[in-house]
Parts: structure tokens; C-alpha cells; sequence
């Protein structure tokens, strides 16, 4: 019974915190209840089967979003292939507890949980957007470290405080509840000293996006393309006078046909030009013979359009329609582009900063209403991590203007008419020169071998303590005392 409530508490506290949820300091404490449960007498199966529930309950909010969308094999990934890799990283912890003792217990808990992080975002099919650490960007100061070591060091920063708490309760000891508090106020301190820098600069920015204007995406109807085209030049054209610099439309908004594409580009260049402004808009086009998800860039003045192609696909929905383009691109005056599920990917997102140094980032996407916020955050966590601003445009999400700190400085839901953000969005630097920038996702590796270490050294310890047990029993028995093995 104490398994089961352990299992259930931890489980609302990861629902209400990752994937959908939006408490973000229940992050801190979900694990708690079953980390208690493992620095406990349970048996080391019910420890692995109540972390594995807990996780994997925790994790059902995703269904929210998209049940009947993604394959089920890719629903069914993330609650149980995440939910057993942390519950090892429990009983991991537990195994180290009575060998080596309660700090190395807890550091092994977060190195494992952390290194476990990494390899899901290189090996799952979604980046790190299912990472823990996302939950954080809703309170901007905690997420600063990430500028230093990625994502993965907010991953082992949650698992160093709820392992120490946990700890701290059950051993009823004020050393691990300490270090929990240490951690986490070091992190803190650090963060509002690196937000405090102030912004060199900034760009006027809008973000446009109508959720019921959207042509055809696997059919060719040409009046259907061309009407989403014109409706979104018109709003384009409004802007004219408002000083704005850059405009971002959202993902996808309508397939091209080949034979329309000059006409299309002609009507959302003119519309540039009437703004005086650079505009990125989402479409489906074919680019060298292959059909492909493209952001195209307008920059007054010129013709003809600079082309990004989508790079990373959503599993099935894209993957089967699209072929993956290749390379970043940034334009002369410093703005990245990318689109969508790409911000998802750290070590793509990272090579392309250091390559480019771009001033900001345009990202066109698409999400599935629900998932809104959630989507958003991974990819303001790139910004974090690369210390570039980002104007994300999500048809059925959020429009959104972040800084170079994550911090959200405009912010608006779309819906079926059409919405237009204009926000001064805050320049200072380029992309591409922090110290994750440098060094990637080595913090994380470092977690991997470290926590393997530790378990390891717990392991062999214990070999090498049987035989002296053994013997000990023995050497009592043959005096005539009690065997007490």
C-alpha cells in the first residue's frame, strides 16, 4: 500500500509538471515519494515497478495532445521507455545508498537520471522535448545554467534536490536536505545575476498567423492556394508604417504547386516590400524534383526568395509527405531560420549557432493546440542554451518573442481569425558563443560515466564484503556462537 501511494503521489506530481503540466516547481518534488520508497526496506522490485508506474502515469497529460495524431508505437514510446530508464536511475541511487552512502546515492540518482536525459534527445524521435528540464523554462532564472552545460544540467539539478529531500526525510538528516537547498539556491543566485545583463538593442518584430486560413496540403487546388497566399499578403500590408523590421508567418500554411510558386513568391514579396519589412513564411513546396517543408525569406528589395528546408520531420505525419532538406541557413542581417520540430533537436540547434552567429532566430511552426506551451518551451530553451532571441509563429500554438534569457517578453494564443503580435524584441550579441556553445553536451556524458562509477564501485564493494561476511559467520559457528548471517 505505501508503494502505491508513493507511485501515485510522484505520478501527480510529474503530470502536473511535464509534458502539459504548467506547475513547474512540482518538477522539484515529483520524485520525492519514490525515492523515499527506495531508500527504504522495499524490495528492489516494487521500488522498480512503483518509479516505472509513477513516471509513466505521469507522463499520460501527452495524450491530451495527440492521441489519434502521432502512431501509437511513438505514444507508447515515451511512457514506458523514459519510465523504465528512470526508474533504473532509482534503484541505481538505492543501490549505492548503503554501500557508499547517502551524497554519492543522491549525485548517482541525478547522474543517471541526467546522462539517461541525453541519450533519449540523440536516440528518441522528438529531440529533448520530453526532457524534465523544459518545465523549467516557465521561471526563467532556474534555467540560466543551461547557457553553461545545456539542458542537462537543469535535468541533474532536479534530480540533485528531489534525492536529497527524499533522503533528508527518510534518513532524517540535515546534511542532504543542505546540499538540496545549496544546489538549487547556487543555480538561483546564478541565474538572476546572468539576467540581469542588459539588452544592446532591438527589433520590431510581428508574428501573423490565422488557424482557419490554410490551403490545401496534400491535393492541388490552385484558387485554394492562392486565396490562403493573398489572405495572408493582406494582413502582411496592414503593417505598413508601424516600423516593423521582421515579420514571421507559422508552418505549413498551404502546398505550392510547382507551376504556381513564381505567382505565390511574387504576391509575398510585393507584400514585403509594402511593409518594408523581412518576412519568413511556412509552405509546402517541391525543391529539387523532391516535395519539402520550406520557410521562405523575403528581405525587401530582392526577387527571389532564400529557401530553408525543414530538416527534422515529424515521425509518419511529415516523414512519409516530405523529404529533409539539409544544412542552416542565416540571412546578411543576421536571422536565423528554422522550422518547427528542428528546435527540438540541441546538437543540431547548436552546430548551426556556432556556424552562423545569427542576431535572432525566425521559427515558423506548427503544434496541435494543447500543446502550445509545452512545444514552445523546448524551443526557448535553445535560446538559453545558444544565447540567441527567438520569434516563434505556431499556427494552432502560441506566438511568441523570447530573449536571449528565455523570458517571454510578447505572448498571444492564436485562433481560427487572424492574430497579429507586434513586440520590440530585445538584441544583444549573437548566437552561438556560450560556453554550451563550446563544449555541447559534455556535462552529459560526464553524468553517464559518473553515475555507471558509482554503481559500479557500489557492485564490487559489496562482492568483496560477501566473502569476508561469510567468513566471519563461519569463524562464529566454529567457536560455538549463533549464526546470525
Amino acid at each position: 500500500m505505501i508503494a502505491i501511494i508513493c507511485a501515485l503521489l510522484s505520478a501527480a506530481g510529474f503530470y502536473l509538471s511535464l509534458g502539459l503540466g504548467t506547475h513547474w516547481w512540482l518538477a522539484w518534488i515529483a520524485p520525492v515519494p519514490v525515492l523515499w520508497l527506495a531508500y527504504g526496506d522495499s524490495k528492489p522490485w516494487v521500488v522498480l515497478l512503483a518509479s516505472w508506474a509513477a513516471f509513466a502515469l505521469g507522463t499520460t497529460n501527452m495524450l491530451q495532445a495527440y492521441l489519434g495524431i502521432l502512431p501509437l508505437p511513438v505514444l507508447a514510446f515515451y511512457p514506458i521507455v523514459p519510465g523504465l530508464l528512470f526508474a533504473l536511475a532509482v534503484l541505481g541511487s538505492r543501490r549505492v545508498r548503503p554501500t557508499l552512502g547517502g551524497i554519492p546515492a543522491i549525485l548517482t540518482f541525478a547522474a543517471l537520471w541526467t546522462a539517461f536525459d541525453l541519450l533519449l534527445s540523440l536516440l528518441g524521435t522528438a529531440g529533448s522535448i520530453a526532457s524534465p528540464a523544459t518545465a523549467e523554462v516557465s521561471a526563467p532564472v532556474l534555467v540560466q545554467s543551461a547557457a553553461l552545460l545545456g539542458f542537462c544540467v537543469i535535468t541533474f539539478l532536479i534530480g540533485a534536490v528531489a534525492a536529497g529531500l527524499a533522503l533528508g526525510l527518510r534518513a532524517r538528516s540535515a546534511a542532504p536536505f543542505v546540499l538540496a537547498l545549496v544546489l538549487f539556491g547556487v543555480n538561483a543566485a546564478y541565474g538572476y545575476w546572468r539576467i540581469s545583463t542588459p539588452a544592446t538593442g532591438s527589433m520590431r518584430v510581428a508574428l501573423i498567423d490565422g488557424d482557419g486560413t490554410v490551403g490545401p496540403h496534400q491535393k492541388e487546388d490552385d484558387g485554394a492556394e492562392l486565396a490562403a497566399v493573398d489572405a495572408y499578403a493582406t494582413q502582411i500590408a496592414q503593417l505598413r508604417g508601424r516600423g516593423v523590421q521582421l515579420v514571421v508567418l507559422p508552418e505549413n500554411i498551404s502546398r505550392i504547386d510547382p507551376t504556381l510558386q513564381a505567382l505565390a513568391q511574387g504576391k509575398l514579396a510585393s507584400a514585403a516590400q509594402s511593409a518594408g519589412a523581412t518576412l519568413i513564411a511556412g509552405f509546402a513546396a517541391v525543391v529539387d524534383g523532391a516535395p519539402r517543408n520550406v520557410a521562405w525569406a523575403f528581405r525587401p528589395g530582392t526577387a527571389a526568395p532564400t529557401t530553408y528546408e525543414k530538416r527534422h520531420l515529424v515521425p509518419v505525419l511529415e516523414s512519409s509527405v516530405f523529404k529533409p532538406g539539409a544544412g542552416p541557413v542565416v540571412l546578411p542581417e543576421g536571422t536565423g531560420v528554422e522550422i518547427c520540430l528542428d528546435m527540438d533537436y540541441q546538437r543540431m540547434l547548436r552546430s548551426d549557432e556556432v556556424a552562423t552567429r545569427p542576431k535572432l532566430l525566425a521559427v515558423p511552426a506548427w503544434d496541435f493546440g494543447a500543446d502550445a506551451w509545452f512545444h514552445a518551451r523546448d524551443a526557448v530553451l535553445r535560446s538559453v542554451e545558444n544565447g540567441v532571441p527567438m520569434a516563434r509563429s505556431a499556427r494552432n500554438g502560441l506566438l511568441t518573442l523570447n530573449d536571449r534569457y528565455g523570458r517571454i517578453v510578447a505572448r498571444a494564443p492564436t485562433t481560427a481569425g487572424f492574430t497579429t503580435l507586434v513586440g520590440e524584441l530585445p538584441l544583444s550579441g549573437r548566437g552561438g558563443a556560450t560556453l554550451y556553445d563550446r563544449i555541447g553536451d559534455l556535462f552529459g556524458w560526464l553524468c553517464l560515466a559518473f553515475g555507471s562509477a558509482l554503481v559500479g564501485a557500489s557492485l564490487l564493494r559489496s562482492s568483496r564484503a560477501q566473502p569476508a561476511l561469510r567468513g566471519a559467520n563461519t569463524s562464529a559457528s566454529t567457536n560455538g556462537l549463533p549464526d546470525e548471517a
